[in-house]
């Protein structure tokens, strides 16, 4: 389950003016980055086998993000009788959090990654950008897939500037994730320099040898708690489970180290699988937190009775309004 994968690009990008940058977290990779650019992310460990890595880029002069990878992007477990509901939390306590969610393929989900990530600098897309540059070409794959896809997303926004997102996404036995992802947004005059340093940073990638070692005892540690975890559904967990949790609640506080509070982080995750998913979390006149499926309209209204209705107009007597929660 382990996702520590890039997109690898050719590096087209200028030779001149580069640094290196590690995994300040584990130690786990290395890439080459502008000289001058604001630096931040690594590799993300919320479970034993739930590692995600993230670089982000910025210009100096503010104008260009560049991102490899994300930390708000989950596993994806693919519904089935005793986990149905898409949005889910399918819960291998401190080996990975899943969640429940569809298969999508490649292009699909880097229309709902875009409008997910860049909702506040571009809320009204404009025309789609007609892609350029040479095909991007992708890293093998240790575990051969059920199936692989990939699409992008480009559109030019309101502000003059196009954003851009580049999906793999992979589907094996019961799970699926979004194996490689990289995206940016730039003045539309900069296009060119921000895909650049796409393609050098992510095709710079080393990933640390003695890092994967380690993962791979990580991986062994994983199914021995998994197997104590279930042996003790019925009973108080033991000591070396618990020592396990701990342990894992530990690391999954290094995500801190990237977002102010893990509070804000989850709520970045919870709001990209609404989207994913087609789910808007509202209030309704009680008070009651209820989720309804996302509607074409702005306003969301219930009878009492169960019933919802997506609607800018007041659809009459005994509807009340819900408040969408932002």
């Amino acid at each position: 389950m382990i996702r520590l994968v890039f997109v690898c690009m050719a590096a087209v990008a200028g030779a001149a003016d580069w640094t290196n940058f590690q995994d300040p977290l584990e130690q786990a990779f290395t890439v080459d980055v502008p000289q001058g650019w604001a630096v931040k992310g690594g590799l993300f460990r919320l479970g034993y086998s739930d590692a995600r890595p993230m670089i982000d880029l910025t210009s100096p002069d503010g104008r260009i993000n560049v991102r490899l990878g994300d930390v708000a992007i989950p596993v994806y477990f693919v519904p089935n009788q005793f986990h149905s509901r898409e949005g889910d939390v399918y819960d291998l306590g401190a080996q990975a959090q899943m969640t429940v969610a569809k298969y999508r393929p490649g292009v699909e989900y880097a229309e709902l990654y875009a409008h997910s990530r860049f909702k506040d600098v571009c809320a009204t897309p404009g025309p789609r950008e007609t892609e350029s540059g040479p095909p991007i070409p992708e890293q093998p794959e240790e575990t051969a897939p059920v199936k692989t896809s990939s699409g992008t997303a480009s559109w030019r926004c309101e502000s003059n500037r196009v954003i851009f997102v580049y999906a793999t996404t992979s589907l094996y036995q019961g799970f699926w994730g979004a194996r490689t992802l990289v995206s940016f947004v730039a003045p539309a005059d900069q296009v060119s320099l921000a895909r650049n340093v796409a393609v050098r940073s992510a095709g710079s990638l080393k990933i640390n040898p003695q890092w994967l070692e380690r993962q791979k005892k990580l991986d062994q540690e994983a199914l021995v708690y998994q197997r104590a975890r279930q042996q003790a559904r019925m009973r108080e967990l033991s000591a070396q489970v618990a020592q396990f949790e701990m342990k894992m609640q530990a690391m999954r506080s290094q995500v801190n180290s990237f977002e102010r509070r893990q509070a804000a982080q989850a709520k970045q995750v919870e709001e990209f699988g609404n989207i994913l998913t087609g789910i808007t979390p509202t209030i309704d006149p009680l008070g009651n937190r209820r989720e309804v499926f996302t509607g074409t309209k702005s306003r969301y209204w219930t009878d009492g009775q169960g019933r919802v209705i997506n609607t800018d107009v007041p659809p009459g007597a005994g509807w009340k309004e819900m408040q969408v929660v932002k």
